[in-house]
């Protein structure tokens, strides 16, 4: 009897364990994001290879959990053009996501933008780390457009971005200015906003 308890014990032990891991709450994100289309040797990597795969993987699956008003689109059959501006850190991990879409849903096109001028034409605008110096620039850019910035750089939420997202230990982290976003006219789904932090520009928080 005694030893049945402390089996009984040990496997909730290790089941409370598991739970709190942080490869399982990425695994929890994936069946909430439609893992199927997930490149699965990412999730068991951690090399910087391994990390783009799962980070071209996530901005993919941000078209899915993003409303934009028709306004944004020229017509009801036009792609979503998601756009890198900036260097390229995915390699050809974003293009194999992509390939790999179900055709029910509206494609989705991925485009490298060269300088500010052209963004307007994205719904989505990857704005790499290289164009840290520029990111005003940019974001003045895309005012009263209905495009999604998305980036990786320290404070990009704070400073105007709308969604920055980041791979700590396997751990997917999003920050979201959800302000920013709804000046833009676009909805995010409540599934991506229970997952992340909101946050606001710093120049609009008290004392900012």
């Amino acid at each position: 009897m005694g030893r049945r308890r402390s089996s009984n014990t040990l496997r909730r032990r290790r089941k409370q364990d598991f739970l709190t891991r942080p490869l399982f709450r990425l695994l929890v994100l994936c069946l909430l994001m439609d893992c199927a289309l997930f490149p699965q040797v990412a999730l068991g990597q951690t090399d910087s290879a391994g990390e783009y795969e799962l980070k071209a993987a996530m901005l993919y699956h941000l078209t899915l959990f993003v409303e934009w008003p028709p306004s944004a689109y020229p017509n009801s059959e036009a792609p979503t053009i998601l756009c890198i501006l900036g260097r390229d850190p995915f390699g050809n991990a974003l293009t194999s996501v992509v390939s790999g879409q179900p055709a029910a849903r509206r494609r989705v096109e991925v485009r490298h933008m060269q300088n500010a001028n052209e963004v307007r034409t994205c719904q989505v605008l990857y704005i790499g780390s290289s164009e840290k110096k520029n990111i005003v620039q940019v974001l003045s850019a895309l005012r009263g457009a209905s495009v999604l910035t998305v980036g990786e750089m320290a404070q990009f939420a704070t400073r105007g971005g709308m969604i920055q997202f980041s791979l700590e230990e396997k751990q997917v982290r999003f920050d979201i200015n959800l302000d920013e976003a709804s000046q833009a006219d676009l909805k995010i789904s409540s599934k991506l906003l229970t997952l992340s932090r909101i946050v606001k520009d710093q120049a609009k928080k008290p004392g900012g």
